[in-house]
């Protein structure tokens, strides 16, 4: 005989035993207690969360013969519930006796008196799924029940049903089991069979069922079968193909750096060793949600999928804003998977769209010049150049250049006079000094300023010239802005500007110089400092020195001080030497 599924052999036997449904309990008990059970009553919510399982509870209770302690599951009416043999209670599947004959033939032998006990109980489920005219026949049984009789609906699909049908029935909404609840739960269970659950698989199990505590107990089933005594993580992963935090980590990692190479390998490596990229998708947006989450908040409570630091790695390299885009384009991907013929391609397609623009490389455009074809027999060209006067070094186009390359020419740019001051260049161990000083809560305060002051004074120029700048770190006394473009970077760093954004930012209660760097420096500083935080040999914070107003002179005008001795000027005589 096959052994007992998880699920059946820890079905709740009583109401204290239910998980994560407490206000249904509570009311159920309350009704049991004062005499008020009703006529008909309606369990709606997602599957597996204990529908089926509290309409039993209810009918072994109506008819317990122990009333003070309903269900006491021993007497003979519960064991009868228990078993499945109780004559007065009859469970039908809508989706399988859909027809109007069904309900007909129930209504008919509704109106007979119970052979067992006190009710007739009818539990039917997936009610939703009955044909228009069963339902109807079962309404007009709902508008005049019988008195012995109690009906128990149960549907994952209310809103399906004829709202006739609900307004007759006492509504009771299942919530989804909240995943502390089933991992408590899971690790009872495995306690009791003699197995070992590691608190990860647990949670990693919990995450999968999503609320559903009998879907958590079939999953735990099958990973004690496959991990024979002890369940992991890594059996949970394998089980299921699923990826791990650090490797969801790492995969983002690549996106956000363009590594597309790297990327590509990695999703086919995924696909050889079953992992279901559909999950993998939804895992992606949930870490880049964390990602931001942690960015915005610095809090890793707040976070699901990833850790703190997993988290924080993931927002150094892409930021919130970035973050969120690649959320959208991945949602795009859910989408396109329900006609793409290969899940494989949408998601490769999906993670190239996902690579930062500043990420993104592309290659020089050249023009390959075809030699005439005398040229081509002789490989000999005409490279002839102008005579270079003595003294004078050739000028860039005067150097000799490939005849069978001819590149581009670079787009020159011109930039306003405002930009033409000299910056102050940061490289990327005049970023890292910076970092070390960075902290989460420095930056979590000067990103909610910043938000309400770029937000507040839209058509101030300094707050426009943040807007197109990214808070990336921030310390007691600095402030890391990452711009997509150099220019912007460059203003921010000239020196009168910084000066003047500074004071402006003080007026506003932001007393922190203000650094600007773009993303390939500050991408390659971040990796610096996690390698170097790791091998102990971070540099020493950089000594930020604050700009000083300049004070007014204080030493009087020679003529400002005969007035104060001599009081009217009209008798002073000033000759001057």
């Amino acid at each position: 005989m096959a052994n007992e599924a998880l699920y059946q052999k820890y079905r709740s036997m009583t109401f204290e035993e239910v998980v994560g449904q407490e206000y249904v309990v509570r009311s159920l008990k309350n009704a049991l207690k004062s005499g008020k059970t009703g006529h008909a009553y309606l369990f709606c919510g997602p599957r597996g969360t204990g529908k089926t399982t509290m309409a039993r509870l209810l009918a072994k209770a109506v008819n317990c013969e122990n009333p003070a302690e309903a269900p006491c599951g021993h007497c003979e009416s519960c064991r009868a519930v228990a078993e499945g043999t109780h004559q007065d209670v009859v469970e039908i599947n809508a989706a399988n006796e859909t027809h109007v004959e069904n309900i007909r033939d129930l209504i008919d032998r509704a109106q007979l008196a119970p052979m067992m006990s006190r009710y007739k109980i009818y539990i039917i489920d997936e009610v939703h799924q009955l044909s228009n005219a069963a339902a109807s026949a079962l309404l007009k049984t709902l508008e005049e029940p019988p008195a012995h009789v109690i009906f128990i609906l149960a549907t994952t699909d209310p809103q399906k049903l004829l709202p006739t049908i609900i307004s007759r029935c006492q509504r009771f909404d299942f919530a989804k089991v909240p995943e502390p609840l089933i991992m408590a739960h899971l690790q009872k269970i495995a306690a009791a069979e003699g197995f070992t659950l590691e608190d990860k698989a647990a949670q990693r199990i919990a995450s999968l069922a999503d609320g559903g505590m009998r879907d958590a107990l079939s999953m735990l089933d099958q990973a004690a079968a496959f991990a024979d005594g002890r369940i992991t993580e890594a059996s949970v992963d394998e089980i299921y193909g699923l990826v791990s935090a650090e490797e969801l980590t790492d995969f983002l990692c690549e996106i956000a750096q363009g590594r597309i190479a790297e990327v590509l390998g990695r999703i086919g490596r995924c696909e050889e060793r079953g992992t279901d990229l559909r999950r993998l998708t939804d895992d992606m947006i949930a870490a880049l949600k964390d990602a931001a989450v942690m960015a915005y908040t610095g809090r890793a409570d707040l976070l699901k999928k990833l850790n703190g630091e997993q988290a924080q790695q993931v927002a150094d390299l892409c930021g919130p804003r970035t973050a969120l885009s690649m959320i959208d384009v991945f949602m795009d991907a859910n989408t396109a998977y329900r006609t793409a013929h290969s899940v494989k391609d949408v998601l490769e397609v999906a993670c190239m769209r996902a690579v930062p623009e500043s990420k993104a490389v592309i290659p020089a455009k050249t023009t390959v010049k075809t030699l005439p074809e005398a040229e081509q027999v002789s490989g000999k060209t005409d490279t002839a150049q102008a005579p270079v006067p003595p003294g004078r070094e050739p000028e860039p186009e005067e150097m000799p250049t490939d005849p069978m390359v001819e590149e581009e020419p670079e787009e020159i740019v011109e930039r306003p006079a405002e930009e033409r001051a000299e910056p102050v260049e940061l490289g990327a161990d005049d970023v890292l000094a910076l970092l070390v000083q960075c902290d989460k809560n420095s930056k979590a305060d000067a990103s909610a300023k910043l938000s309400a002051l770029t937000g507040g004074i839209p058509d101030n120029r300094y707050a426009a010239l943040l807007q197109q700048s990214e808070l990336l770190a921030a310390g007691a006394d600095c402030l890391v802005l990452g711009c997509e473009e150099e220019g912007i970077a460059d203003r921010i760093n000239d020196p009168e500007e910084n000066r003047e954004l500074y004071f402006w930012l003080n007026e506003h209660g932001i007393d922190k110089v203000p650094f600007a760097v773009i993303r390939p420096v500050y991408d390659s500083a971040v990796q610096s400092f996690i390698q170097r935080r790791k091998e102990g040999t971070l540099p020493v914070p950089k000594t930020v020195e604050r700009y000083k107003k300049e004070e007014a002179s204080t030493e009087k005008d020679p003529l400002q001080i005969m007035q104060d001795l001599f009081g009217d000027t009209d008798i002073l005589e000033v000759i001057e030497s």
